[in-house]
């Protein structure tokens, strides 16, 4: 991780909620709104791409933990804004505080930690596992 991840540091996403993102796509018979899922990715890749530019080549980031609030629901056609901003740098780990709005209101809001990672090591882990899948 490079030094110029630092409180303060911001990352947007943008996203047009399409059919596929909706409640209903997934659970016949749903609300016609952006799922929760969906629109925890859309925070989640905020956060990431606050962090993205200061990492050092071969690192990567990773989710960890996320608290939020899912506050109002949006249709399709709308286009969803996520805004994060690190909130502090403890070692390897990374706090966000993430808001997303529509094109009238906030509609969710919380806090995302991302741990910094090697990229290679962490492949070697992910390798024996799946060589390894009963432990």
């Amino acid at each position: 991780m490079n030094s110029s991840l630092t409180p303060g540091i911001e990352g947007t996403y943008r996203r047009c909620v399409v059919t596929e993102h909706l409640v209903s796509h997934h659970n016949p018979g749903g609300a016609p709104v952006l799922s929760t899922p969906h629109l925890l990715g859309f925070m989640e890749a905020a956060a990431w791409q606050a962090m993205a530019p200061h990492l050092n080549a071969g690192d990567d980031s990773v989710g960890v933990g996320f608290e939020f609030q899912h506050l109002a629901p949006t249709p399709a056609g709308m286009t969803v804004t996520a805004q994060a901003v690190v909130t502090k740098v403890e070692g390897r780990f990374v706090t966000l505080t993430i808001e997303a709005r529509d094109e009238q209101e906030l509609i969710a809001k919380g806090q995302h930690v991302r741990a910094v990672i090697t990229l290679e090591r962490f492949k070697e882990r992910l390798k024996r596992k799946v060589e390894q899948p009963n432990g």
